[in-house]
């Protein structure tokens, strides 16, 4: 399995490899070495190589921040910005180090002398493929809409990504992905005939067996509305903050995470009594942390279509947690809420409609009956379900090789 990131927060391939090591697989991830990881790791159940991704990092970033100088020319003394050199240079420096971290994980890869490969993302999709070679068989697990996903590009780079996905989707022997509705645009954007399998998100802890994570509430009668997760500008967060003052006194916000906008964040939130920030926990540990409180928050704008289709991990660990869930109203989300009343749907560009959101859940009468729901809706959206399907995948490509 090839991922470009160092494996620590990643649930998803997380629950895949140790599902297939765990059914008699034997699993492998490839990734990226950072400065909080080790070459090698023995997980249960499956083993993680990681290769060096820190290549030119450190004129990566000097070069980055840019500087503004005083310059004589024949036109007299001016103010000369270097942001626009520097900034073209940096791309260049992030075009060599995206190709080497690449070349990397294409060597790691071929190294293991696979049987099948997994592609995580369209970021690992053409590496995987030259990896996997003439014999080998490759599974494109797309987790998002990728070309849809990044922010600031032009859309004639978009239109390439596009094109490229669209010419290395014909060529895999299996199609994941996270909900129907990204299944739908894929085969429909990219003209594909065969079937393209759902393994929704579900947490793989007791909610795999249609429980849900014993409860530990808060004490004194305060409801802790909880957003768990990475912090970005495309998730709303800053908007969640601004609900604040219009929640009910007894409702708490926490944010449990991390991401470059934290500073912001924290700023945006000072002086708010009601809002409060906690340490990250590892990702074996985030249904644990979240079972401690009442609601879970999802909060993602609909920027671009991978977040309008979006079925985070995190709206599935809430659940398996036992919380009701706030989230915004976008269509995968207002299926599973809607359908199994397991919370309430939010414009997550308003704060008051955020906030109106997460007081109608907490209510009193209305938290034990969303409690319930949620029970109920784990013997639909569990791990054990989500598992035959991965397994049926797998040893239909495998039957092939014996």
């Amino acid at each position: 399995m090839l991922v470009t990131n160092d494996m620590v927060s990643d649930s998803r391939v997380a629950r895949h490899a140790e599902t297939l090591g765990r059914n008699g697989f034997e699993v492998i991830v490839v990734c990226l070495l950072t400065e909080r990881t080790k070459p090698r790791e023995s997980r249960r159940f499956y083993n993680v190589i990681r290769v060096k991704s820190n290549l030119l990092d450190r004129g990566y970033r000097v070069l980055g921040k840019g500087r503004t100088v005083r310059s004589n020319t024949v036109y007299g003394t001016r103010s000369v910005s270097k942001r626009f050199v520097g900034r073209v240079i940096v791309y260049a420096f992030r075009t060599v180090r995206i190709n080497l971290q690449q070349l990397a994980l294409l060597r790691a890869a071929r190294r293991t002398r696979a049987h099948v490969y997994c592609a995580n993302d369209l970021d690992t999709l053409l590496i995987t493929r030259l990896a996997a070679g003439l014999s080998g068989r490759v599974v494109y697990d797309s987790h998002e809409l990728w070309p849809d996903m990044l922010i600031g590009v032009s859309e004639s780079f978009r239109h390439a990504l596009r094109s490229m996905e669209g010419f290395l989707i014909k060529r895999v022997d299996a199609i994941i992905t996270v909900n129907e509705y990204i299944a739908a645009v894929l085969a429909r954007r990219y003209s594909v005939k065969s079937q393209i399998h759902v393994v929704y998100n579900c947490a793989s802890t007791n909610a795999s067996s249609g429980r849900m994570t014993p409860v530990k509430r808060s004490k004194g009668g305060v409801k802790i509305a909880l957003y768990q997760g990475g912090f970005s500008e495309d998730r709303g967060l800053a908007n969640v903050v601004l609900s604040a003052p219009y929640l009910s006194p007894d409702v708490v916000l926490v944010f449990r995470g991390w991401g470059d906008i934290e500073p912001e964040l924290r700023a945006l939130a000072s002086g708010r009594r009601n809002v409060r920030f906690a340490r990250p926990v590892g990702v074996e540990r985030v249904v644990e942390a979240a079972a401690r409180a009442d609601v879970g928050i999802v909060p993602y704008l609909p920027t671009n279509l991978c977040n309008y289709y979006a079925s985070p991990n995190k709206f599935f660990e809430y659940l398996s947690a036992g919380l009701p869930v706030a989230a915004s109203d976008i269509p995968f989300m207002r299926k599973v809420i809607t359908e199994n009343k397991v919370g309430a749907l939010f414009d997550p560009s308003d704060p008051r409609s955020i906030a109106d959101a997460i007081n109608q859940i907490t209510r009193k009468g209305s938290l034990t009956r969303c409690r319930r729901n949620v029970a109920s809706a784990l013997r639909k959206y569990n791990w054990s379900t989500e598992t035959r399907k991965l397994l049926r995948v797998y040893t239909k490509l495998c039957t092939s090789f014996r």
